[in-house]
């Protein structure tokens, strides 16, 4: 409105200000009034006229610039207005192709956004299933990511706040990020010990340079847990040691007896006959020993071939009292078998859970003084074969009887009553357990007695038909 008001302020105020001359001259001519009014009037009606034709052409100029369809008609019937409106045309181009412009790199960097996205979403599902703990630090050391497993390494805040780092990795990832001239990459060992218990670790940290400018950007840490690494490699040096303190006494009585030999400290021939013995049992004690890493070291590989069969659980279990009953004479030991009178079909590999069985027999003997009694029993329960091996020898500590099984580990309040090495049990557990899908249990109590307990699955693969179970007396 105000437009328009200048519009016609500016083309009817000339005309009217030049009319009064003008009127005043034709009035002075002509003589009268009415020639004045009409140069008056002509004046303001050419300026009207000039002020309505600027007023539609302002109009048409103004609907082209706010409706982009009407500009196809160019500056056509603007007037005097086509030289500004061409201007503006060339303006609005500028700024639309800028305008498009923007909006495609906004677009592109928006996919590019959002692929970013699920590229860093994915790496980061990826690396919170890595079981090895992943930290990635900043130049200055500070933590930007850690995924779950890394909990037990940094303390602070849990919702991803600023967090501190174990010591011993703080230092490592400085070496890392301030010495990287030589090399970029550095490990290292140490232990922690969080809320669940010590733990041992190895770590190696890497630098994480631009591909350009070679810039370094921060360090990324992988951590490996070595507890059981280290536990594996002491109970190794432990087993090392034992064996080669088993091998060292047999060995060193051979020698003593074959040096008196060859001197001839022996003549009577019942004095020979006796070392013979002796050298024999040795020689024996070592065949034991070694046959004993060897059997567990080829089960464990797959060296040897488990074949199983269709077979009856007493028939086995009567074959490994045969092969105890010498040892437990020698001993005084009362071998009492109680089998089953019921047929127990069972699918094992004959050999190996023989040995199995002649293992814990063998350990029931060793250590139950003379006079003892070692019980034998087998039956059904729930579908399942149980065999039981009951002693009443010195029984095992209660704070040893969860590492009974483990390989090398031998009961040191009994280390005095028998040599060994601490395979048996193991060789018994990975027989039972690994090989014919059972489970072994013990009970103990100190010089009452042990029962080891072995539950093996009940049946046969090929249907093989039932027959009585002969029934055992007392050995």
């Amino acid at each position: 409105m105000h437009r328009e008001r200048s519009i016609w302020l500016w083309l009817c105020v000339p005309p009217l200000v030049a009319s009064v001359p003008g009127a005043l001259v034709a009035w002075w001519s002509a003589g009268g009034v009415a020639a004045a009014i009409c140069v008056v009037v002509s004046c303001l009606g050419g300026g009207a006229l000039a002020a309505w034709e600027a007023r539609r052409h302002a109009r048409i100029c103004e609907a082209r610039l706010q409706r982009p369809e009407l500009r196809i008609n160019g500056t056509q019937g603007t007037g005097l207005y086509a030289g500004l409106l061409e201007e503006a045309f060339g303006i609005f181009e500028r700024l639309e192709a800028e305008n498009r412009r923007a909006r495609e790199e906004r677009t592109t960097l928006e996919a590019r956004g959002q692929v970013r996205q699920r590229e860093a979403q994915r790496l980061e599902a990826a690396l919170g299933c890595v079981e090895q703990p992943v930290l990635i630090v900043d130049p200055r050391g500070q933590v930007c990511y850690r995924n779950a497993a890394a909990a037990p390494l940094v303390t602070g805040a849990p919702d991803g706040g600023a967090v501190e780092l174990v010591p011993a990795l703080v230092e490592l990832l400085h070496e890392t990020l301030t010495r990287n001239v030589a090399t970029n990459r550095r490990a290292a060992e140490f232990e922690h010990e969080p809320a669940g218990g010590p733990r041992a670790w190895e770590a190696t940290a890497v630098t994480i340079q631009d591909p350009q400018d070679r810039r370094v950007l921060g360090a990324v840490a992988v951590l490996r847990d070595i507890a059981e690494q280290k536990q594996a490699n002491t109970r190794h040096a432990e087993f090392v040691s034992s064996v080669c303190h088993e091998l060292k006494t047999p060995m060193a009585g051979i020698r003593a007896y074959a040096e008196m030999l060859r001197d001839g400290d022996f003549n009577e021939p019942a004095e020979q006959q006796e070392v013979y013995g002796f050298i024999e049992q040795q020689v024996d004690r070592l065949t034991r020993l070694v046959d004993n890493m060897l059997n567990l070291a080829r089960i464990e590989s797959g060296v040897i071939e488990v074949k199983r069969e269709d077979c009856e659980l007493n028939d086995i279990l009567r074959k490994a009292l045969d092969t105890i009953a010498p040892t437990a004479s020698e001993k005084s030991i009362r071998l009492v078998p109680e089998l089953s009178e019921l047929y127990l079909p069972v699918h094992p590999d004959r050999d190996l859970l023989g040995q199995a069985i002649i293992n814990l027999l063998s350990n029931a003997v060793k250590y139950t003084p003379a006079g003892g009694e070692v019980r034998l029993r087998s039956r059904m329960d729930e579908g399942r074969a149980v065999i039981e091996v009951r002693d009443t020898g010195m029984g095992i500590p209660a704070e040893s009887l969860p590492r009974i099984f483990d390989r090398f580990y031998r009961v040191p309040r009994n280390n005095q009553a028998a040599a060994g090495t601490g395979l048996g049990l193991a060789l018994v557990h990975y027989i039972v357990t690994e090989l014919h899908g059972g489970a072994i249990a013990v009970d103990s109590a100190l010089d009452e007695g042990t029962c080891f307990t072995l539950t093996l699955p009940l049946g046969h693969r090929n249907g093989q038909r039932r027959k009585p179970a002969a029934r055992l007396c007392a050995v």
